[in-house]
């Protein structure tokens, strides 16, 4: 398989997150057709989008965020990065493990992302984030 890549930057438009991860979704298909595949990634690209809108960004016009995806070998990799201060990824992270992130009405969509994906990374800063998903049918 012929390794795929497609770059993208916006501003802080959270109104624009439908069509970014619309446009992500076809260049994913494009490449590799995984239909059960594709409603866990809009999910995930929705949540991370918007986290880095909202949060990073704070809805500013001014920052922009920048995505990288990457079809290798039947995996997808995918790098969000956003120009905010970033945040503790360590404490979201083991929050979204917890029973009591369950009960909680706030920080599901980091519960949703780590069940969705492989692996998940941040750097140190906590305002870039990478997964990882297999492409696989089934």
């Amino acid at each position: 398989m012929v390794k795929e890549y497609c770059e993208l930057h916006f501003n802080g438009d959270s109104e624009r997150v439908r069509n970014i991860v619309r446009c992500l979704l076809e260049f994913i298909n494009a490449h590799v057709s995984i239909p059960s595949t594709m409603e866990d990634l809009k999910l995930v690209f929705s949540e991370l989008l918007h986290n880095a809108i909202i949060h990073g960004s704070k809805k500013s016009n001014e920052k922009v965020v920048f995505i990288r995806i990457e079809i290798d070998n039947g995996c997808l990799r995918a790098c969000i990065q956003d120009k905010g201060p970033g945040f503790d990824y360590t404490q979201a992270i083991a929050y979204a493990h917890s029973d009591d992130a369950l009960l909680s009405e706030n920080g599901r969509g980091m519960i949703l992302v780590c069940a969705l994906t492989d692996s998940l990374y941040f750097n140190e800063a906590g305002n870039e984030v990478i997964f990882e998903k297999r492409l696989e049918n089934g």
